[in-house]
């Protein structure tokens, strides 16, 4: 906590020349790689745009420089979250951006507010890092929930219904922490509203005044670019709103509740996760355990695994059952990834506990995964629940209970996800602010200056297609629709020319697809793509259909421009 003090500190000495010259000159990028191609750049800030007396911050901003040619523009770049940092983004992801936009961008991200140490606001931190297992300890928040199957053993529920007057009392303290520490006073100035207006502003100051603004939004980034074509129709240059959030939900619904709608998928990808794994059979993935297994032998594997972790965990292990599955559910998100997944992080996590394999190489690459879940910075639930609706005064932590009982018992009863905690969704109903501005809508009635692109992924155990399709339905004539006929989150989780070529013509002209809500432009992933060794992705199939909200959504479409419809849905 004190380091974050002290950064906050230090820049509160330079915001009054930030506010005059708004955006800096470029330099070096803190903590980036030598020789990197990145630059950086400090761009001031009201903290609220209505309230000029609340004060000043300041956003790290950074760039990639356009690759190919003489430049044509900026397209900014959000990758979601919420808090996800886009300095860290460009790092890892800049080359895949400039490959789906042909290299004739530059692409220029920011640390929105409430991300880093670097943007003031800064990271969310309410508790220090000696403080939180005592603060925690003998609570869900520290050890997950303990369950298995659908979640209908007598046992399991009364000990998570013994946990209600627990964590009922530590969340409501803990929201006075929050109050009380290093960010207590800016924790209403980190919601989307400002970020969208401050996206306005570095376009302003990039590419000048009253410019149109190309956007980029990975997943919780499309509620920006979502509130963004809202809030300034006029603005909209080429919008992409990539592995969508349904902001219709965000704006509507107690926030708890949207944790259905995010892990609906899950089951999807989970089989096709298995059968992808099969299919590389024991020499190309440690999880298959014999010549000739199917993924279901695989979830079968996996599901001994997570019952010998609930019935006989070793007392020397330093995991939990819960970061067995948080893990497995955060390895869905990338299949470049699954390969690496399946032969060495979550091997490395049941051996530690159960002691049940052999894997001894596993320690260094398992815990660069599972620092994703460690305890840290809480500005993932900041930024969503400063964005949420009010909170429901007669809503109690009974109530958020069984709902994930719920969604575990109808929604993704096989593998296991439904109950994982903690989520930031169901922090927001103790959480002690609310942005002073947040976009509730509407959402269907704006003419906007250019049309909009709507891209998901047929599996995306982050953002089921349905919320795509349903903002698509929603924004109507005003957006095109196209799915991306594979497997992970967002689109960049896995190549497709077919998508490729649709973004850069859209960039280029405005150009878009047919593809609507009903029936969405289909686009295969790339035939060069692999999930394990010698296993291509449009060869890899899920158990079941493409899900909608409460049904089974159209999966018909057309072509898209270059290549066929894709095989995974079928």
């Amino acid at each position: 906590m004190k380091p974050a003090v002290f950064i906050a500190l230090g820049i509160v000495t330079h915001l009054v020349a930030l506010t005059r010259a708004q955006l800096t000159g470029w330099f070096p990028c803190p903590d980036d790689q030598p020789h990197s191609s990145l630059s950086c750049a400090y761009f001031g800030v009201p903290l609220d745009y209505h309230n000029a007396s609340a004060g000043n911050g300041q956003l790290l901003v950074v760039k990639a420089n356009a690759t190919s040619g003489e430049k044509k523009g900026t397209v900014f770049h959000n990758p979601g979250g919420p808090g996800d940092s886009g300095l860290q983004a460009l790092q890892t992801d800049a080359e895949a951006l400039m490959n789906r936009t042909g290299g004739a961008y530059d692409i220029v991200s920011w640390d929105p507010r409430g991300v880093g140490p670097y943007t003031y606001p800064g990271g969310v931190f309410c508790l220090s890092d000696g403080e939180f297992f005592s603060f925690w300890n003998g609570t869900i928040e520290a050890t997950g929930i303990n369950w298995l199957g659908n979640f209908t053993n007598q046992t399991d529920l009364d000990n998570l219904h013994a946990q209600a007057p627990i964590i009922d009392a530590k969340y409501k303290e803990f929201a006075e922490k929050c109050l009380q520490g290093p960010n207590g006073t800016t924790l209403q100035y980190i919601g989307t509203a400002a970020t969208v207006r401050d996206l306005v502003g570095l376009a302003d100051a990039i590419e000048g005044p009253n410019s149109p603004i190309f956007y980029w939004g990975l997943s919780y980034g499309t509620i920006i670019g979502a509130w963004f074509v809202n809030m300034f129709p006029d603005r909209v240059g080429r919008v992409i709103l990539d592995g969508v959030v349904d902001a219709t939900r965000v704006a509507t619904t107690q926030s708890y509740k949207l944790w259905r709608d995010q892990v609906s998928s899950a089951e999807d990808v989970y089989s096709a996760f298995a059968n992808a794994c099969a299919m590389a059979g024991p020499t190309g993935c440690n999880l298959t355990t014999f010549a000739g297994a199917s993924g279901a032998d695989v979830i079968d594997y996996l599901s001994q695994a997570f019952e010998g972790a609930y019935l006989h965990p070793l007392e020397t292990s330093f995991e939990t059952l819960n970061d067995l599955r948080t893990s497995v559910f955060i390895g869905l998100y990338a299949p470049q990834y699954w390969e690496e997944y399946a032969d060495v992080i979550i091997p490395g996590i049941i051996t530690d506990l159960v002691g049940n394999l052999s894997t001894t190489t596993t320690q260094t690459r398992m815990r660069h995964v599972l620092d994703i879940i460690q305890p840290g910075s809480y500005t993932e639930p900041a930024i969503l629940c400063a964005d949420s609706v009010d909170a429901d005064p007669s809503l109690t932590i009974q109530d958020i209970f069984a709902e994930i009982v719920n969604v575990t018992q109808t929604v993704s009863p096989s593998c296991m996800f439904g109950a994982l905690w903690p989520i930031a969704c169901h922090r927001c109903s103790y959480w002690p602010v609310r942005a002073p501005e947040r976009y509730q809508g509407p959402f269907n009635n704006r003419t906007y200056a250019n049309k909009v692109l709507i891209v998901g992924n047929t599996y995306d155990d982050a953002t089921p297609f349905f919320e795509a399709q349903h903002m698509a339905e929603v924004m109507g004539d005003q957006v095109a629709l196209v799915r991306q006929d594979g497997f992970g989150h967002t689109s960049l989780a896995e190549s497709s020319q077919c998508v490729t070529d649709i973004i850069i013509a859209y960039l280029k002209d405005g150009t878009l697809p047919a593809g609507t809500a009903s029936t969405p432009t289909v686009c295969a992933v790339d035939d060069s793509v692999e999930l394990f060794p010698g296993v291509k992705s449009v060869n890899v199939q899920a158990n079941r259909t493409i899900p909608g909200r409460g049904s089974t959504s159209n999966q018909n479409g057309t072509s898209g421009q270059t290549g066929t419809t894709g095989q995974n849905g079928s």
